[in-house]
């Protein structure tokens, strides 16, 4: 072939936009099947992990932790300072536009931070009303506290803390969030609840080039091994958490690749401290020398996992030396015995129906349990009815998780362990006064090592209280087609796809 008539076919191929046999990335749908589902939009109104993430998606924040979980990075706010008394926080704003084009300004940001922090609809208000002024100047938001309040900064890179535009949301009210506009690298153009969230790739995004695809689809499927049947079949490009029994068998499949990550997140079973005889320390005690916490990993996890000491993840200022519970039914008896349960007692265990691993433990639990003469009876609910009811007290124990949503363990010592907080001790009602002390105190401390001396200090006496059975730091696991390049489960649990790109 002459060179004149192959310039002249590639100029053809061009011209009519025929795909050439390169490794280019091509935008096109991807497609994530998860069992999450969100229930709002409304960033100041929600505490689920499937709301959350897909408000991350949506939504920007002024700054947001990095990829490593280790520290912040610039959002919204192109550059920061701090005043040398921690009393002033001044963030200086990108340029950046909302989804319907308008620009992002320091009102929004003024408005937005107020809503999250002021609002008396607000869950997050604790995180936020420490900040006493908002103020904004020219391209800058300026922000006042009256006293040091050391997780202020890092609390700005909450969800809840997401940019709104004032406007819209004044003038629609809980309508926008049916159909909201965000700063973030997607936007919501549709929505099937029980079923699929569609997003578009955000026109406006301050991050060029970014996104790569066009469009997502968030599939919302329950049931684990039907994420694996979607993936296999090519109706899927990223599954979140197949089942630990399938990992291997994924792993070795032409086509396929395994991710896997331990982030900021800890799996245990909820003791109601109001009702006997959860009401008791021993007891308490008892549960957690009665669980093999390394057959659960074992067995349960696949080895995806770790034993945890504490509710705590190891994160900032976390005590690596600290010891878990060992697995010792002998002392467990002995302690329920000093309760005056020696014949041990009957019980009720809650679990979320849809989540195959924790079904899959809770029938352990039941067996070690057994062991030492403690019969729990497992009763399966609807995982959006788990919140609901451990809130209300209306469980005995209840198998359950948190996650982090800040790389600043303020945020999930106050949600796990302090009471009076917003949980309440993650409604188990279990009160320390020494506990809530530190926290008080940390909060107005400095970085650095006296403050990290007062977070484990905390977790020491959150063990030795144990209002929880604490088990294990599971890991969160995918599975994506080999197409699929820059998807990863982040510390904080969500995940980003600004980045993620699909290639033939």
């Amino acid at each position: 072939m002459t060179i004149r008539l192959k310039l002249l076919l590639a100029a053809s191929v061009i011209a009519l936009g025929i795909a050439q046999p390169t490794s280019a990335v091509f935008a096109q749908t991807l497609k994530v099947a998860l069992g999450d589902e969100p229930l709002s939009f409304d960033p100041i109104a929600t505490s689920d992990n499937g709301s959350i993430w897909t408000q991350l998606l949506i939504f920007d924040t002024l700054i947001r932790p990095d990829k490593a979980g280790t520290g912040l990075e610039p959002g919204l706010a192109a550059s920061w300072e701090v005043s040398p008394d921690g009393l002033t926080l001044t963030f200086t704003l990108r340029d950046a536009k909302f989804s319907d084009g308008t620009a992002v300004t320091p009102e929004d940001v003024v408005f937005s931070l107020k809503r999250a922090g002021v609002d008396e609809k607000s869950q997050w208000k604790r995180f936020f009303n420490p900040i006493t002024a908002f103020k904004s100047e020219g391209n800058k938001v300026i922000l006042t506290l009256e006293q040091p309040f050391t997780p202020a900064f890092n609390n700005l890179a909450l969800f809840a803390a997401a940019i709104l535009p004032e406007k819209l949301v004044t003038e629609q009210g809980d309508a926008f969030f049916e159909h909201p506009v965000g700063s973030g690298p997607f936007m919501l153009s549709g929505w099937t609840r029980g079923s699929k969230v569609e997003l578009t790739k955000n026109p406006h995004y301050w991050q060029e080039g970014k996104p790569a695809v066009e469009t997502v689809e968030l599939d919302i499927v329950a049931e684990p091994t039907a994420r694996v049947l979607r993936l296999e079949a090519g109706e899927a490009d990223v599954i979140l958490d197949p089942p630990l029994n399938q990992i291997a068998d994924l792993s070795s499949k032409d086509g396929i690749t395994v991710g896997s990550a331990i982030p900021y997140r800890s799996d245990f079973v909820l003791l109601n401290n109001t009702r006997p005889p959860f009401d008791n320390v021993d007891v308490r005690q008892a549960l957690n020398y009665a669980v093999d916490k390394d057959q659960l990993v074992k067995g349960v996890l696949f080895d995806k996992g770790k034993v945890a000491a504490t509710a705590m993840p190891v994160m900032a200022y976390a005590d690596e030396s600290l010891k878990p519970y060992p697995y010792d039914p002998a002392k467990a008896k002995e302690l329920l015995a000093k309760a005056g349960l020696a014949d041990g007692f009957s019980t009720k265990l809650l679990v979320d129906s849809g989540n195959a691993a924790h079904r899959n433990v809770a029938v352990a639990l039941q067996a070690m349990l057994g062991q030492v003469g403690v019969k729990a009876e497992i009763q399966m609910i609807e995982g959006g009815t788990m919140w609901t009811t451990t809130k209300a007290g209306e469980y005995d124990m209840a198998l359950s998780f948190a996650t982090s949503d800040t790389v600043d363990p303020d945020q999930l010592i106050g949600f796990l362990a302090v009471n009076p907080e917003r949980a309440n001790a993650y409604h188990t009602q279990w009160q320390n006064t020494h506990l809530n002390d530190l926290y008080a105190k940390e909060r107005a401390t400095v970085n650095g090592p006296e403050r990290g001396a007062m977070f484990k200090e905390m977790v020491e006496v959150f063990k030795e209280g144990a209002p929880m059975v604490f088990l294990y730091h599971p890991a969160s696991n995918w599975a994506n087609l080999n197409k699929v390049k820059g998807f990863e489960i982040l510390p904080t649990s969500n995940f980003r796809l600004e980045d993620v790109t699909i290639s033939e």
